[in-house]
This record gives C-alpha cells, structure tokens and sequence, in this order.
C-alpha cells in the first residue's frame, strides 16, 4: 500500500504524508476505555450532531519518534501522556491510561516500520487526538468520546544542524488565555482562536506571534502555542508556568539540560518593556521558542508596535545552537549517555 499524501500544508507544519494505519479506542461513560485497534487511515465518519462540532470538545497531544541504530525511538512518551491528561482533564473529557496507550503505540509503530525505514533520517510525529462523538444537541460534555492516533514524517529540515529562523509581531489586542481559562491545553479551539491574530501579524509581513497576557498586555506568554526563551545578560529567561502558559515537554527538557550544561536559567514573569530595555542596553543577545514538532527555533526578529528588534543579526546564537545541537543528539540517540529520554520500541507486534 502506498503511503497517504496531499499537498496542502505548509512549510511550517508536517509533511502531508501519512502512515497505512492508525490506532482507535472509543470510550463510554457507562464502560470506559475499549482495547486499542489497528485499522488503516481513513476518513472517519461522524454524526453531524456529534457534540465536538458543536461543543469543541476535542484535544490533541504530539510526540516525536526516531528510527536509530535499526531501533525506533519515543521521545519522553510518559510525559507527553501526561501533558495531554492535563488537557483533556481541563476540557472534561476522560483521561487516557498511559501504559495501554503505548502499547497500542507500540503495535501501531510494528505494522508501520516502512514508514521509519522510507523516512529513516527524518523524526516522524505520532499524532493523538480525541474528541466527543456523542449525538446530542445540549451544552454538556459528552458520554462517549473516540481516539484516534497516526503518524506523519516531519520535513527533513526539522533534523538538520541549523534549524530555520523566524520572525514574530507582538500582539496587544486579542490575547490567547488568562488565569483560569484553557489556553495551556492542547485544546483545538487554543488554535482556531489565534488566527485572527496571525492574519493581524501577516498585514506587517511576520508569520508568528507572541502573546502578551490577558489583563495588562504587559507581560509575556508564549510565541504561537509554543513556550518562548530569552537570552538577557547570558541568562536563559523563560515565563513560569502560570495556569495560562504551556506546559511543553520540550520547554522542561531545555530548562534541564540548560542547568547541566551550566547555563543561569529563570522562570518568572518577563515583560515587553523588560525585553525593549534589554535589547536598547545590548543585554539582548537571543530569543527562541521550544515545541515537540520543532525542538528549538531561533527568534530572528520581533516587532512591537513601532519597535523593531534585530535579534543577533539575523543568525542563529551561540547559546541557542548549542541547546539545539545538544538536545537533538539526545532525540536521535547521539549523546546515549547524557540522558535516558528515549523509549525504545519492542520489535515483536504485541498482541492484543
């Protein structure tokens, strides 16, 4: 069977091209959680009443796998499993068990080895995404819900040595969540809602945006969904996990690996006006996000209202390349002995 593909994303998003298979569990309140299934990628069909169209009852999680030595390899899997329990507990959906869910990973990934062995230098995403299928008109949340899990090769660019840079335009009008809301899950709605503030960006010539929090527009959140680093005076500067920021995996293995290659790192509140200062003093040396799908990008430029910061000319930074060369090492199995984040998948199909 030939692998799935389209044409229609873009540069900064997977590479449409899609695994044979994909794994399925339905849940009903009254039983809980089915066994996982095998089946082949399909279009799925869905009750035009179905409480997630009408509702928004539906959250993703990603994590990145890797074809090394002949093995293939999940990136901290456990933690990404709980980040989307997070989520799904936040939006009221129920929460998925951890060990039965890699495991049905795991078969997945056995049925799909040509898919490794075809990307075999490329990191491949494993996308998980459930949302409410119950056929029912009522602002409640659902009885039953269905879960669905595929896999994606990402673009080659992702695993080179020198990741693409971006530019950024701080948004001061709409604002991504506030103390108490949604916006640290991976709820899809987070995603729909930041459009209108992309398309604000587009009109000044920037693909990217940062968020500034929801009551002051005063202090720093987050770059698109993902978590943003800030290189001020040599020290790593990251906003704290709030209840509004992303919880990212990758952001938490930066914060460490940053520490054990000895790097002053902060989590605290980091305003605008503290970024405006810094780069006027020459204490603004780098800025980078941290996401699961693109570990590390450099933050080339940012805008904010009259304000235009270059930052480190354009390039890539000293400290920025070596979080990024080091942490991909690790992901493709390089630094064995720096850390143990990587999940090894069994070889034999697991039977179930």
């Amino acid at each position: 069977m030939e692998y799935q593909s389209s044409s229609s994303q873009t540069k900064d998003e997977c590479e449409s091209t899609f695994g044979n298979k994909m794994l399925t569990m339905s849940y009903q309140s009254s039983k809980g959680w089915s066994s996982p299934i095998i089946k082949d990628y399909a279009p799925i069909t869905i009750s035009p009443s179905a409480q997630c169209l009408h509702y928004g009852q539906t959250v993703f999680e990603d994590m990145v796998a890797y074809h090394i030595n002949d093995d293939i390899h999940i990136f901290k899997p456990f933690e990404h499993f709980e980040k989307f329990n997070q989520s799904l507990n936040r939006i009221e959906m129920p929460a998925i068990n951890k060990s039965e869910l890699l495991l049905g990973i795991q078969h997945l990934i056995n049925q799909e080895r040509q898919l490794f062995d075809l990307h075999e230098h490329q990191p491949v995403n494993i996308r998980t995404v459930m949302f409410a299928s119950e056929n029912k008109l009522g602002v409640s949340k659902s009885d039953t819900y269905e879960l669905i899990t595929f896999l994606s090769p990402l673009p080659k660019t992702l695993n080179c040595q020198t990741p693409e840079r971006i530019k950024a335009h701080v948004e001061d009008e709409y604002v991504k969540s506030v103390t108490g809301g949604a916006g640290f899950t991976q709820f899809g709605g987070n995603y729909a809602a930041s459009y209108a503030a992309k398309s604000k960006a587009a009109q000044f010539g920037y693909d990217h945006v940062i968020w500034l929090d929801g009551r002051e527009r005063t202090y720093i959140e987050e770059l698109n969904n993902m978590n943003i680093f800030f290189v001020i005076n040599h020290t790593l500067i990251t906003p704290a996990l709030d209840g509004i920021t992303v919880p990212g995996v990758t952001r938490q293995s930066i914060i460490e690996l940053a520490k054990e290659l000895g790097y002053q790192i902060e989590e605290r509140q980091i305003s605008i006006d503290e970024v405006l200062q810094s780069y006027k003093d020459g204490l603004l040396t780098e800025v980078f996000s941290t996401s699961t799908l693109n570990a590390i990008t450099p933050v080339c430029e940012i805008k904010y209202k009259d304000n235009v910061l270059t930052i480190h000319n354009n390039k890539i930074g000293p400290i920025t390349q070596h979080l990024y060369t080091t942490y991909t090492f690790i992901q493709q199995g390089k630094l064995p002995d720096l850390h143990q984040w990587n999940y090894t998948i069994e070889r034999e199909p697991i039977e179930m």
